[in-house]
């Protein structure tokens, strides 16, 4: 029995090497892929920032959105390598987001080293609480708030040589609706800087500057987070920019596959299908931000996708 039970084991030995050798052949998982990132996020991220807590931010948002899980993973690493540059914690703090795209014109290459066209792709978008964080490493910023105005609320603007903005909300009964937003900043030493933009004006912004039209992704789930973050970006024109704002403002809904530090100087923005109505939200890129196309996936794929909440 002795005897037969060496054979059997001799028998088997070349069974599982052949198993072992075939396990190692098969690509890494893509957790197992950003567990490998850490070393070269620690490197990129700014001074103060920790690695491996990009790393279990990232592994949760796989877990809470599984469609990222089907993305092609060099864009799922980009927007995370982003993320360790600009110091910005995703999935969490209102910092920033990976949301999964189909993007019919992608290339990339399967495990047999094969050229493939057409895949979902990983966007990264900048949160509201990620610009306010990054805009105050300029160290020239004493604050920066974006509010609503709602139609019972006192609020008073003067463009003038004032240059004043009054608000003061309703402390009894409803607010109503709301009627404008705006981001004001103060800054270091003193002055002030605000930009105000009506409920209307913000309306007209998302139909000219998203395919969608606001009806499907953040803009219809959170019209208001959108809104404080549409008002600090234009503000931003009249702000002192630290080079990681923006850079972010840059990196704002692209895709990157590049995972090299100089590639954050080089996003690539995508740009939903216009004909296309079951569509995510991604602001239209500007003019010289590329020309990547992007078509929805299935009416159903967004289920489930957590989008921004509202700050």
């Amino acid at each position: 029995m002795a005897r037969n039970l060496t054979e059997r084991i001799e028998a088997n030995q070349p069974l599982a090497l052949q198993a072992g050798e075939e396990q190692q052949s098969q690509p890494p998982s893509l957790q197992q892929q950003i567990r490998n990132m850490e070393s070269q996020f620690k490197l990129a991220m700014p001074r103060g920032g920790e690695a491996a807590q990009l790393v279990r931010d990232a592994l949760t948002c796989l877990r809470q959105t599984p469609k990222l899980a089907e993305c092609d993973p060099a864009t799922i690493l980009g927007g995370l390598m982003s993320c360790a540059q600009l110091g910005l914690r995703p999935g969490v703090l209102g910092h920033a987001w990976l949301l999964p795209f189909w993007n019919k014109d992608h290339e990339w290459f399967d495990n047999e080293g094969r050229k493939r066209k057409g895949a979902h792709v990983a966007q990264l978008v900048i949160g509201y609480q990620g610009l306010v964080d990054l805009a105050h490493r300029s160290g020239k910023i004493a604050s920066l708030i974006a509010r609503t105005v709602y139609e019972n609320d006192t609020f008073d603007v003067d463009y003038g040589l004032a240059d004043s903005l009054v608000h003061k909300p309703v402390l009894k009964g409803t607010r109503g609706k709301p009627v404008a937003y705006y981001a004001i900043v103060k800054f270091q030493g003193g002055g002030h800087a605000f930009l105000v933009m009506t409920h209307d004006e913000m309306v007209e912004y998302c139909e000219k500057n998203t395919k969608s039209k606001g009806k499907f992704g953040p803009w219809r789930d959170n019209f208001e987070s959108m809104a404080h973050k549409t008002c600090v970006r234009q503000l931003s024109k009249w702000m002192p920019k630290s080079t990681e704002f923006a850079r972010a403002i840059e990196h704002d809904e692209a895709v990157r596959v590049d995972i090299t530090p100089e590639a954050i100087d080089r996003p690539i923005h995508v740009e939903v299908d216009e004909d296309d109505p079951n569509v995510i939200d991604a602001e239209t890129a500007e003019p010289d931000a590329g020309d990547d196309q992007v078509t929805d996936a299935p009416v159903d794929y967004y289920d489930g996708v957590p989008f921004p909440e509202g700050e």
